[in-house]
């Protein structure tokens, strides 16, 4: 019967020594400032805890304080934990200063006789409506569309002139290409030894093969006269100008490439099927 009083009394000093703890959860948008405020210097201690590296905080130099401010650039959570602590009475006001005005919004205010107290706030930062609306919508296009996308970017690389080598020359070899297969069909026809359609796809990749080095061959031609040009201009008439971009140097790799493919793939049908072109028999 004597413990047990001593016991409550114990209780309840060890509770009153307890601030008081409130917790208060608020919606903001990106831009918008969550602001803590007193009438007078109780703010004793601040926790943020989230994405600081996107947060702005008007900090005191030194505590305790009477203003804290806190807004973040990018959607996300945060917690912050606010002891306050003043011998008299004090008021506090917690609220939220929209982005490009001085318009208040959940607006709460707490009165503390004296003492400590702590405040729990949970705060979301919401993308800002502005910035929602004028979002691009997901992309819809087709996978033709994305490799169409990626040709055209692709064929930016290439100087204009570059283009005509290879649609000219291309365009010429397509055609007589195309007669010279046909008419050596026709004699194999009446020589009675069709041409199948493993030869046929043989001698069209010889085409593409002679196609592609006549261009590279072309080009390499243009670009060393070009560099020969240069080279004068630079060093007997002392003009300022460069001598090879990385364009052309990418230009004349990727033709080189697509010679060296084409031929490995002649080579290995050749090899592998036992084919070789029409005029070596």
């Amino acid at each position: 019967m004597i413990i047990l009083p001593l016991l409550v009394t114990g209780t309840q000093m060890a509770k009153a020594d307890q601030p008081p703890v409130r917790n208060e959860t608020l919606e903001l948008n990106v831009g918008d400032s969550l602001i803590l405020q007193s009438n007078r210097l109780s703010i004793q201690q601040v926790l943020v805890e989230g994405n600081l590296s996107a947060t702005t905080v008007v900090k005191p130099s030194q505590y305790p304080t009477d203003y804290f401010e806190l807004n973040s650039s990018i959607p996300g959570p945060y917690q912050l934990q606010v002891i306050f602590n003043q011998a008299t009475d004090y008021n506090i006001n917690l609220y939220v200063r929209q982005n490009g005005s001085n318009a208040i919004d959940n607006s709460t205010a707490f009165y503390v006789s004296g003492g400590s107290f702590e405040l729990d706030v949970s705060a979301y930062f919401n993308p800002n409506p502005e910035q929602a609306a004028v979002e691009v919508p997901a992309s819809t296009t087709s996978p033709w569309d994305g490799f169409a996308n990626w040709m055209g970017s692709f064929g930016q690389a290439f100087p204009l002139w570059v283009k005509a080598i290879y649609l000219l020359l291309g365009l010429q070899f397509l055609l007589v290409g195309g007669l010279w297969i046909r008419r050596e069909s026709a004699k194999k026809e009446t020589a009675t030894q069709p041409i199948d359609v493993g030869e046929k796809t043989y001698l069209w990749v010889d085409v593409a093969y002679k196609f592609l080095l006549t261009s590279f061959v072309a080009i390499v031609a243009i670009m060393g006269g070009e560099l020969i040009l240069l080279f004068l201009l630079r060093f007997m008439f002392l003009v300022s100008i460069n001598l090879l971009s990385l364009w052309d140097v990418f230009v004349v790799g990727f033709a080189a490439g697509a010679v060296i493919i084409t031929y490995l793939i002649r080579f290995t049908l050749g090899k592998a099927f036992d084919l070789k072109p029409l005029e070596d028999e």
